[in-house]
């Protein structure tokens, strides 16, 4: 209770800097002074565009680029120190009130009312605790306690106009949130309202840069990641936000407000650090290697990159200016200096001078610096008396050094160049082994380089003629292991099972026999552990069996029969069962289905055509002087043949009322059910 009354009594003192005077939804069109001091020197906005960013698809990766790390270090080092957990909801008052006022906007919604605490970033996907991300302002939002249970830890990302099932809070014509529960394996996708997006978007990348750490912690902004770290420090590794797409579309769509501007002021006041993607929404796309676009920001810059800027020497023979982006840099030639400048049109931007750089901030429009040279060198005429030098940069092997040289007569200053050494290498040979190339090392003696030449290619493995460590089966793959006679290096190599009697892989049944074997489970194996009997002629259980497992061994509804030669037991009785349920066989009689008796060619594909439901044939005529149009399998022939399913036995004869062997069953299943 002491400690809470002494936080209190801290922000009423506290109170006399300010609270947020800012309107939410009111364009930011400048920074406030507070935020143009924060950014200096190295971490000025020129300093901090200049640094690379990172393209990689991974947000890993690209926590790692040198921007990242400034930004990093930048809101880290300013950072001063948090509130605790307990402490940071009274803190609302200052930091989201609206226009001065000490009720705070809650979010997702922008009304008053009751409310709750919200990491934006859910800790789930973090596992913030209170001396980190957790209790910092930056993060935490207050929230209504409704809209903050529907929205959970669910990822941020795209629903309307994708999910037509999605759920919305709460009911009404204007929605806060649209949710699809059950998007990535049940995570959950959230989708804010537009005017908020933005702000989201911020926090996110805030977080991600300012806690992100060398051992993975709250780096899976965008992309999935595993479980990283231990204890307090451990994620769930999912994504935070549905794509790098989404943050950077609602960083455009939702731009930064006046109320958003004033709560960075307040929350800097309080913890030392500021949210720089608040202040310069470019610099997410800068991060990121993607190109700014011309959107509204507090600084104007991201315009600015827009703008032209044009310069023009007065005289032309005063000196040299170059122009990068909105920066323009004075050279003046010998016996010249800067004198003064003038812009046109006067209110394009906003110019400040640092000797002879001159910045042009708050860009709106394209514009012409006139920069004018006056005369003023004393030695331009007879000419400067240097004196021999100061080395202010000593050379090494591939860099130059630096020497300056000062003027005795008019004590002006210039730089010359001192030639690098060059390397002082030695050479190592080490040759090729079975998987590295031989190469030359090239050391240099003076500052350690090393290069590496490539010689003769790498020798490759000397394998001998194997061992056989498990001889093939049905059911398990044999292995031979080959070792190399110049390393010793081991490669195992897969032995297939073949049967005795299916060897020719030409054979026209060899791949439907093995088709067979390798379903789940197997449609027939051999007769034995080692043949398949190939001309083997079928029974009628055989073949009903055979396509009853080919169709996925499906239970059947019904398990009695009418037929007194299926035993309760047989093997065949649940296919029999089922073949007679899908109208596929009605029997031999009306109380027999003979299993045992030989299967014809003409049976096997009538039963192949019921099972695929009887379909109708093309209008090609039947090619087989055997098939009589008056018989039950006249259809089923015509069908299978026309499918390519079967062939006849000759150009003309189909032979229906010869033997189904083991090959043509499975055959006839294989280019049926096949790949």
């Amino acid at each position: 209770m002491r400690r809470i009354c002494s936080f209190l009594l801290a922000l009423v003192l506290a109170a006399e800097i300010f609270s947020n005077s800012g309107t939410r939804h009111e364009l930011a069109c400048s920074l406030s002074t507070q935020a143009e001091a924060y950014y200096s020197g190295s971490y000025s906005i020129q300093a901090l565009s200049a640094l690379p960013g990172s393209a990689s698809e991974s947000a890993a990766e690209a926590w790692e680029s040198p921007l990242c790390a400034a930004l990093h270090t930048l809101m880290n080092e300013s950072r001063t120190g948090l509130v605790s957990y307990a402490e940071t909801i009274l803190s609302f008052p200052r930091t989201d009130g609206s226009g001065g006022s000490s009720e705070p906007l809650r979010f997702y919604c922008d009304d008053f009312g009751d409310y709750n605490r919200e990491q934006v970033w859910a800790e789930p996907h973090g596992a913030f605790y209170q001396d980190g991300a957790g209790c910092d302002l930056h993060h935490l939002r207050p929230t209504d306690p409704q809209a903050n249970l529907v929205r959970g830890s669910q990822t941020f990302g795209t629903v309307q106009g994708r999910y037509p099932s999605c759920e919305t809070w709460p009911d009404g014509e204007n929605p806060v949130l649209w949710f699809v529960p059950d998007w990535n394996n049940g995570t959950g996708l959230v989708e804010v309202r537009d005017d908020v997006k933005g702000d989201v978007a911020r926090i996110l990348l805030y977080i991600y840069v300012t806690y992100g750490g060398p051992d993975g912690e709250n780096r899976n902004l965008w992309s999935d990641l595993p479980p990283c770290g231990g204890g307090l420090t451990a994620s769930d590794g999912q994504r935070v936000i549905e794509s790098l797409d989404t943050l950077l579309t609602w960083m455009t769509l939702d731009p930064v407000d006046t109320w958003e501007l004033g709560r960075n002021d307040v929350v800097q006041s309080l913890q030392g650090n500021r949210n720089v993607f608040i202040d310069y929404p470019e610099l997410a796309f800068c991060l990121f290697d993607r190109e700014i676009p011309d959107m509204p920001t507090p600084s104007g810059w991201a315009h600015s990159l827009h703008c032209t800027v044009t310069a023009v020497a007065d005289p032309p023979e005063g000196g040299a200016l170059y122009v990068a982006g909105n920066v323009v840099t004075a050279v003046p030639g010998l016996g010249w200096e800067v004198e003064d400048w003038t812009l046109m049109p006067a209110d394009a931007a906003a110019v400040t001078r640092e000797e002879n750089v001159f910045t042009l901030g708050g860009l709106c429009g394209d514009c012409t610096l006139t920069v004018r040279f006056s005369f003023t060198d004393p030695c331009a005429a007879l000419g400067h008396r240097w004196d021999t030098g100061e080395i202010i940069a000593e050379p090494s092997c591939d860099t130059e050094g630096v020497r300056k040289l000062t003027c005795a007569v008019c004590g002006t200053e210039r730089t010359e160049p001192i030639p690098a050494m060059g390397h002082d290498w030695h050479t190592q040979s080490v040759g090729p082994s079975c998987v590295r190339a031989g190469y030359e090392l090239h050391c240099c003696w003076r500052c350690g380089a090393e290069v590496e030449f490539l010689g003769a290619p790498a020798l490759g493995h000397a394998w001998d003629e194997g061992t056989v460590t498990r001889e093939p089966t049905q059911k398990l793959p044999g292995e031979r292991s080959f070792r190399c006679n110049r390393c010793g290096a081991v490669r195992m190599e897969e032995i297939p099972f073949r049967f005795v009697d299916v060897q020719n892989e030409h054979a026209w049944y060899f791949n439907p026999v093995y088709w067979a074997l390798h379903q789940t489970p197997p449609i027939t194996s051999g007769t034995s552990p080692t043949h398949f009997s190939p001309s083997q002629v079928c029974t009628r259980a055989q073949i009903i069996t055979f396509l009853w497992r080919a169709c996925g061994s499906p239970a059947p509804l019904n398990p009695d029969l009418p037929f007194a030669d299926v035993s309760a037991g047989a093997y065949y009785r649940k296919a029999v069962c089922w073949a007679v349920e899908k109208q596929i066989t009605g029997g031999t009689g009306p109380t027999t289905f003979s299993p045992d008796d030989r299967c014809t060619r003409g049976q096997v594909v009538t039963f192949l055509w019921c099972a695929a439901g009887k379909p109708a044939p093309g209008a090609d005529p039947m090619p087989f002087t055997d098939v009589s149009p008056s018989k039950y399998y006249y259809r089923p022939v015509l069908w299978a043949t026309q499918r390519g399913i079967v062939s006849g036995t000759s150009a003309n004869t189909f032979s229906p009322k010869g033997g189904c062997t083991r090959a043509m069953a499975v055959t006839m299943l294989y280019r049926l059910y096949g790949p």
